[in-house]
């Protein structure tokens, strides 16, 4: 039972540019309305705008905080049980030197009142090596062919120049065996990134440096990405590969039947907790085509939520700022979370090829909706 659900529950990007537009929205987020605090609160390591960006990494024995459906109670639902008589095997098994193209697209918007008012889009292209199978695991490399990021939301155009600068860039990382990273071997390279994306945005929106919580809040992000181990690294910079991974491996699992958990996202950022409710099912096995189906959902629980965002805005209020005011303003807006996605996988290799992940939060009359279209195919 364990082994089939190692990797399901994160936000989604791939590679270089995407670690500097995710880290950057934290602090655009941060200069923002109490609305923009509301819908900006956890957005997972790689932090965007829409706030909860649930971990979606597997558990990990060694950190109970992130429990996930492994190390959860997992529950079956009410399902036809002849109809989950088929059971279905996934192992994860790429060729040691093969290499994949990777493809992500992310579409952002914010809509208030039912107009949207910001968007953007990120689009990303990279290729993939299984360099060497270890022990437990594999070693990967990954390098940035393109890369490119538009629309009408601020962070778009600051973070131009430094995607550009980083096609044909690498880093390497090691994995477990269903090809979840574990540790990040080109942290430094990784971390000049990340702390390049901050310093860009901070030049870029000045009054990140007038108020003494915001300043506070920069230089923490500063201080732990310039912190980060190998495997600590693994959340604040590969959480993109952690989410397409999530779901790899998956062994003896009943065709039709939907297994629930219960899970503790944490955003490294932050260190907000919240407790969520994740389930998981092998929807569908197509032969011919040599794909399953799995669809995967999580929600965080709204009180969580609540008290995350709150305590979140705290850190940026002037000292002896009425509180009393946040208080009715947190009892009007009732923040809303969903995280669904449905992943293709390869029957002879167990290689996820898509990834479609729909991710909405709202909060009163606004509602931030992310799209990710994410692929695997064989380089030819």
């Amino acid at each position: 039972m364990r082994r089939q659900a190692q990797r399901v529950p994160r936000a989604v990007r791939l590679g270089f540019s995407a670690i500097a537009m995710g880290l950057a929205a934290a602090l655009l987020a941060a200069c923002a309305s109490t609305d923009g605090w509301l819908l900006a609160e956890d957005s997972g390591p790689a932090v965007r705008k829409p706030p909860v960006k649930v971990s979606a990494a597997k558990a990990r024995p060694a950190r109970t905080e992130r429990q996930g459906p492994a190390s959860s109670s997992i529950t079956t639902a009410s399902i036809d049980k002849a109809a989950a008589a088929a059971m279905v095997d996934l192992p994860y098994r790429p060729a040691v030197g093969s290499r994949w193209i990777g493809t992500a697209e992310t579409r952002e918007t914010k809509v208030k009142a039912g107009r949207v008012v910001e968007s953007m889009t990120l689009r990303e292209r990279g290729e993939y090596r299984i360099v060497e199978k270890l022990e437990k695991g594999y070693r990967v490399s990954y390098t940035l062919r393109d890369g490119n990021i538009g629309g009408n939301a601020p962070l778009a155009e600051l973070m131009k120049p430094l995607i550009q600068s980083m096609k044909g860039q690498s880093y390497a990382y090691e994995t477990d065996d269903g090809g979840t990273p574990t540790r990040v071997l080109d942290l430094d390279r990784l971390k000049a990134v990340a702390l390049k994306a901050v310093d860009l945005v901070a030049q870029g929106k000045p009054e990140l440096g007038t108020a003494p919580q915001l300043k506070q809040f920069l230089d923490g992000m500063r201080s732990q990405f310039d912190s980060a181990t190998q495997e600590t690294g693994v959340d604040l910079f590969l959480e993109p590969v952690v989410r397409l991974s999530m779901v790899q491996g998956l062994t003896n699992v009943p065709l039709g039947e939907e297994r629930s958990y219960d899970d503790v996202v944490t955003n490294p950022l932050t260190g907000a907790k919240m407790r969520a409710k994740g389930s998981y099912k092998v929807a569908a096995v197509d032969k011919a085509k040599g794909l399953a189906t799995i669809e995967w959902r999580l929600t965080v629980l709204p009180e969580d939520l609540s008290k995350a965002t709150r305590d979140f805005v705290m850190r940026f209020m002037p000292e002896g700022a009425d509180v009393s005011k946040l208080d009715e303003a947190m009892a009007q807006i009732k923040p809303e979370h969903l995280d669904r996605a449905t992943y293709k996988v390869a029957l002879a290799d167990g290689v996820v090829r898509r990834m479609d992940r729909t991710a909405v939060v709202k909060a009163q009359d606004v509602e931030n909706k992310t799209v990710v279209t994410m692929t695997l195919s064989p380089a030819r």
